[in-house]
């Protein structure tokens, strides 16, 4: 099983080749480029390898909710990618993404965590939705903070940021850390079940449940 993976939704741009179990490629964009380049950064990686784009099996794209702009983006060379190589689309939510990320980190696996990803800074709105260690028992929603906090878990964002929290609250910062193993683990496992979606159809999360924010 070959699975390219690919990660826009947030300032931290990732992608990786995982060929038959094995990490080939495992690359962060510099932090001053951005989701334009990652067409170039994939290709010159693969031809540096010498790898063909028809030998992916599947591409698994970390969807979202996110960055508007890195999001479209990704979206759009992941479904470029499908349609030139035959590769199916693996999506993964992001939101679902960080509560592997941090179960994968921590000794304990069973907490309630809530992981969030800001929508709008400025009112303090972020995407969230909660989660029994990897397990998610909400509904993804859409809420200011002080709305978020009448939760009993513990509180995940998942990129750096100047946003000043409540004083005294435990927010826990996974941003140093890379996504692309647990990106790797979900979408393998959802290779494995048969979860593929058609990349004809595929949009970036937030247009699918929260249009309009």
């Amino acid at each position: 099983m070959n699975i390219l993976l690919l990660d826009t939704a947030s300032k931290k741009i990732e992608f990786a080749y995982n060929k038959k179990g094995d990490f080939t490629i495992l690359k962060t964009l510099e932090e001053e480029t951005n989701a334009d380049d990652l067409v170039y950064e994939i290709k010159n990686e693969f031809d540096g390898h010498g790898f063909s784009f028809q030998e992916i099996d599947f591409v698994g794209l970390a969807n979202g909710p996110g960055s508007f702009t890195g999001l479209r983006i990704g979206s759009a060379i992941a479904k470029g990618i499908c349609f030139g190589s035959g590769a199916k689309l693996i999506e993964v939510s992001s939101l679902d993404l960080i509560a592997v990320k941090y179960a994968g980190n921590v000794s304990v696996t069973d907490e309630f965590v809530t992981p969030m990803i800001f929508s709008n800074s400025r009112t303090g709105e972020f995407y969230f939705a909660e989660y029994k260690g990897v397990e998610r028992i909400s509904e993804y929603k859409v809420a200011v903070l002080e709305e978020i906090l009448n939760s009993n878990s513990n509180f995940i964002i998942n990129e750096k940021t100047d946003y000043s929290f409540p004083e005294g609250l435990k927010v826990i910062n996974l941003s140093d850390i890379s996504n692309l193993q647990s990106l790797y683990n979900v979408a393998k496992e959802y290779a494995e079940e048969g979860k593929i979606s058609d990349y004809s159809l595929s949009e970036p999360f937030y247009m699918k449940r929260f249009y309009g924010d």
